[in-house]
């Protein structure tokens, strides 16, 4: 038999990983490699064996790269990836295959948590009588839990898959078939039930796994694969536990809100460590006075978030094409950088005679620094009209984007500026993974999809809406319909610009059978120069349709110039093949090393 790189059960080490008692926070720091016959024999042995597990959770150990949701959101129609970080393009161009790096990296890393998972669950009996009982029954409701999110996520990336609850003793274990989907869910949801059971009903340490936090991957699991009931029952569990939602959507995502052990929101996020265990999305989603502009979001995005009168822009008359980003849905600003506003101590132009734009310290303008356009190739001598200074370009595109658009949402604005004093590509800002906001849209949309819809529905979504407002100065346009079918409208928009960024649009455009249309076509970037030919001498507003999927009939479409001009940029071409990529491959070494006993999805 080869072995070629068998991941799903070669890996019997644990990270040797502390756990900090002085900041009640998950440490993750200092890998190491015990090995499982003489290691789980104390309480202190147990909790390195756990935080091995949680290590899976993290895309890039020790290194620069992004973290795993943001690089699913990648994947879809959100947003634009320059660069290829991570491989996405792959996914978006419909070109993955058995060896791509994407599809391979997440198998690899999820499999390892997985089989960590098995070890300590299948040593830990080793150390029970010399552990706190109550500590000793939280870390197997911790290990089961942390198995059970690695397998929900291999699910919906590939479907069936092998499934394995205990650590292999021998080579003839590593070779198993693939289990069905429905088989490993079923499986899971039980593991899940106990250790609701088992844990406490909040995270004793922010990065830990609770009672909510189980319930709520239930919640999770069980929309994606249609059982509405059990989705809604646990969804409302965890609304009715007692967390509250953060009253500022914004501030949400700042790296003090999400470093809070308070903040009531977050059910479950990837902690990391100042100086040892760090991430580089920040880095990844700066402009480039901070970072290198790869993770950027598309017009399509932008268009997506309904005015405030709580309409899309394509059926509110009030709506100005000219301004499009005046009167919008407070989450807009707060998750997306857009031109014309101050963001990381700089307006943002995107005009490419905007040669130079504004330091703005304190809401004062203070300098002028250069700030060229993406469109500009290096090399050229520029003057600045305002300042006199001339710049020679060197394609360093300053304060613009390939999109016109930056993520605000989970960038370290004090990191890019400088502020800190920290290099935005070492992070240590936690990244959601749940929060409690998906609850009340999964409760929601659950409801509707069964049919069952009375006031709780809209009580749901208007409490995300609500907060989404909360601050503003404008009243939150409330959902009063009760048709089925301008509900589950609604919910998708909400769930496409509430979770915007956030790693769970792959998931809902597959599970709604949607990926095939908005997977297909251009990705799109702003107009160079603003909205004054495209908004104004044309008068084109986007389409949106029932799925919330934005097209631009009509619309001039374009690859990016030397200078920019009037209209939309062509970013990339999106392919999307309904036969093939509503699943990812199986790595080709996984059925290379089992000799075709894991057999690979169809199409590939």
């Amino acid at each position: 038999m080869k072995r070629v790189n068998l991941i799903i059960l070669t890996c019997c080490v644990i990270a040797t990983i502390c756990v900090s008692c002085t900041d009640n926070v998950l440490n993750l720091d200092d890998p190491g490699s015990p090995n499982s016959a003489t290691f789980f024999e104390t309480e202190s042995q147990l909790e390195v064996g756990l935080a091995g597990v949680y290590e899976s959770l993290i895309y890039d150990v020790g290194g620069t790269g992004p973290t795993f949701p943001q690089v699913l959101d990648h994947s879809t129609d959100l947003a634009f990836n320059r660069g290829n970080v991570a491989g996405t393009a792959e996914a978006t161009q419909g070109g993955l295959s058995s060896t791509s790096g994407l599809p391979n990296n997440f198998w690899n890393r999820f499999y390892t948590g997985i089989q960590r998972a098995n070890n300590l669950l299948g040593n830990m009996e080793k150390a029970q009588a010399v552990t706190n009982q109550t500590r000793y029954s939280e870390i197997r409701g911790e290990a089961l839990f942390l198995r059970a999110l690695f397998y929900s996520y291999l699910t919906e990336l590939y479907g069936d898959i092998p499934f394995r609850k205990e650590a292999a003793s021998s080579l003839n274990d590593l070779v198993i078939p693939k289990t069905s989907k429905a088989e490993i869910v079923t499986a899971i949801l039980a593991d899940l039930e106990e250790a609701s059971g088992i844990l406490p009903q909040t995270a004793s340490a922010r990065g830990r796994a609770s009672a909510n936090a189980a319930n709520a991957l239930i919640a999770r699991i069980a929309l994606h694969n249609g059982d509405y009931t059990l989705a809604a029952s646990k969804a409302q569990t965890v609304m009715n536990s007692g967390l509250t939602l953060y009253p500022d959507y914004e501030a949400l995502f700042s790296q003090d809100v999400m470093q809070a052990n308070g903040n009531q929101e977050n059910i479950l996020d990837i902690s990391f460590t100042e100086g040892t265990q760090v991430h580089g999305l920040s880095v990844r989603q700066g402009s480039r006075f901070g970072g290198w502009c790869q993770f950027v979001p598309v017009q399509q995005t932008v268009d997506s978030y309904e005015t405030i009168n709580g309409l899309p822009i394509d059926e509110d008359p009030a709506f100005d094409p000219v301004n499009p980003f005046d009167d919008r849905d407070p989450r807009l600003k707060a998750t997306i950088a857009v031109p014309g506003e101050v963001w990381c101590e700089h307006i943002i132009q995107q005009h490419s005679d905007s040669i130079a734009t504004w330091e703005v310290i304190a809401g004062v303008r203070t300098n002028r620094v250069m700030n060229l356009n993406s469109a500009n190739p290096g090399g050229l001598k520029k003057t600045d009209p305002i300042s006199g200074v001339e710049y020679t370009t060197g394609g360093s595109n300053r304060f613009t984007s390939f999109t016109g658009y930056f993520w605000k949402k989970f960038s370290d604005e004090p990191a890019l500026t400088g502020e800190k004093g920290l290099w935005a590509g070492a992070a240590d800002h936690p990244i959601y993974i749940i929060r409690l906001a998906e609850m009340y849209i999964t409760y929601a949309e659950a409801k509707i999809e069964a049919g069952n819809i009375d006031t709780s529905v809209l009580d749901a979504i208007n409490a995300v809406r609500e907060r989404a407002y909360n601050g503003s100065g404008v009243a939150y346009p409330a959902i009063t319909t009760m048709d089925q079918g301008e509900l589950r409208k609604i919910v998708r928009r909400e769930r496409k610009v509430e979770f915007a960024n956030e790693g769970l649009r792959l998931f809902d455009i597959r599970r709604w059978g949607i990926a095939d249309k908005v997977m297909n076509g251009k990705a799109i970037g702003g107009p160079a120069n603003g909205f004054s030919k495209i908004g104004g001498d044309l008068g084109l507003v986007p389409d949106i349709d029932e799925d919330g999927h934005v097209t631009y009939p009509g619309a001039p479409i374009e690859p990016r110039k030397e200078l920019g001009d009037l209209n939309y940029r062509d970013l990339e071409t999106r392919v999307f093949n309904p036969a093939r990529d509503y699943l990812w491959p199986i790595p080709q070494a996984e059925i290379d090393a089992t000799e075709g006993v894991v057999e690979q999805n169809p199409n590939y």
